[in-house]
This record gives structure tokens, C-alpha cells and sequence, in this order.
């Protein structure tokens, strides 16, 4: 498998954006750009986004989310939870794909995403 990793979600209450903005600015230099739809903001490599800041309630904020892309969303999230598992949100359709999110056994989260065609 090459590199799993195709994009990462900044969890954070909508009260947060801005400081977490300063903060991976401040600290990394990133390049935080205005986001779109529900993204508060884009961590771009100048050019591509490859992050986004995305609102959530309290008790999940402060969390990043990998998403890793798989060839059968389906049979992926059957399989993690065979693996012990479990789905933690239901399919959710973007305009970059479709995402499944499951914890491993230890309770932390993973998207299994598949891009929209073309």
C-alpha cells in the first residue's frame, strides 16, 4: 500500500478556530487558508489543501482525524469491525467522496474515505 493518508480533519469548537489557526501558524509556519462549506479553515501546502478545521461539539473537539483511502468503503468498515472495531458515523457524502468513521479497538478514529468519481 502507498501512502494512506489522503486528508486530516482538525476537530475544534467553532470558539477555537482562531486560536488553532495562530497556533499551527505559529508553531509550524502553515499556511491557513478561509475554508469552505462547513471547514472553518484549509491547511495548504501553498497550493492543495490537505487539512481542514472542522467545527464539532466539545466533547470531540481537540482531535485530528486521518482519512485513509480504501477500495470498498463498504466492505472496509465491515471488516474493522470483525477486527473488533466499530462504526462511530454512518456514511457521510462530501464533494471530495465518501467517508466512514470507525475506532479501533482502543477507541481511536480513523475515516475510511473513497473519492467522488472523476
Amino acid at each position: 500500500m502507498g501512502a494512506p493518508f489522503v486528508w486530516f480533519d482538525l476537530t475544534t469548537t467553532s470558539g477555537d478556530s482562531d486560536s488553532v489557526r495562530a497556533f499551527y501558524t505559529q508553531l509550524f509556519g502553515w499556511t491557513i487558508s478561509p475554508g469552505m462549506g462547513d471547514y472553518q479553515g484549509w491547511m495548504t501546502d501553498g497550493e492543495q489543501p490537505w487539512a481542514g478545521i472542522a467545527p464539532t461539539e466539545a466533547r470531540t473537539a481537540g482531535r485530528w482525524i486521518p482519512y485513509i483511502r480504501v477500495d470498498d468503503l463498504d466492505a472496509a468498515a465491515k471488516h474493522a469491525t470483525a477486527l473488533g472495531g466499530s462504526v462511530v458515523q454512518d456514511k457521510t457524502v462530501g464533494p471530495a467522496g465518501t467517508a466512514v468513521m470507525v475506532a479501533d479497538p482502543s477507541g481511536a478514529v480513523v475515516a475510511l474515505f473513497t473519492p467522488a468519481a472523476g
